[in-house]
Parts: C-alpha cells; sequence; structure tokens
C-alpha cells in the first residue's frame, strides 16, 4: 500500500480547495471543481464510506497539475 491508498474523496476535495481550486457544481456523486486561471474543470467521484482507487486519485492530480508531495502537504 502506498501512500495514494486509503484517501477520501471528501478530504482530496478539501486540500485541492486549499490550493485554489472551488467546487463549481455537483451531480450526483460526482463534485467538479475549477480554478480561476485554468481551463475546464476536474471531477472528483464522492462515494460516501469509501476510498478512491489509487489510480483514480492519481489522474485528478494530474489533471489538476498537482504533485503528490503539495497534495499531501495540503491534505493534512
Amino acid at each position: 500500500m502506498g501512500r495514494m491508498s486509503g484517501i477520501h474523496a471528501e478530504r482530496m476535495i478539501r486540500a485541492l480547495e486549499r490550493l485554489g481550486w472551488a467546487v463549481v457544481r455537483s451531480a450526483g456523486s460526482h463534485h467538479a471543481l475549477a480554478k480561476p486561471g485554468r481551463p475546464g474543470v476536474i471531477t472528483v467521484p464522492v462515494h460516501k464510506g469509501q476510498t478512491m482507487k489509487t489510480p483514480t486519485a492519481r489522474q485528478i492530480l494530474k489533471q489538476a497539475g498537482v504533485t503528490e508531495a503539495e497534495f499531501f502537504e495540503a491534505y493534512r
């Protein structure tokens, strides 16, 4: 198990908000986040009580342009 396993979507959204992203809409179990000055949105699947799969979490960070080190600094 690596550092990226066991991440909850709610905490990922909070960390991204600390990094300048904001939730612009939510539909069902997915939240869309946008950042001023960046085109497009990133989507985070939110499933209560479940952790995100590692590849999903890494892909979200890649789309956001955030390194794992930056993410874990904001994840606290």
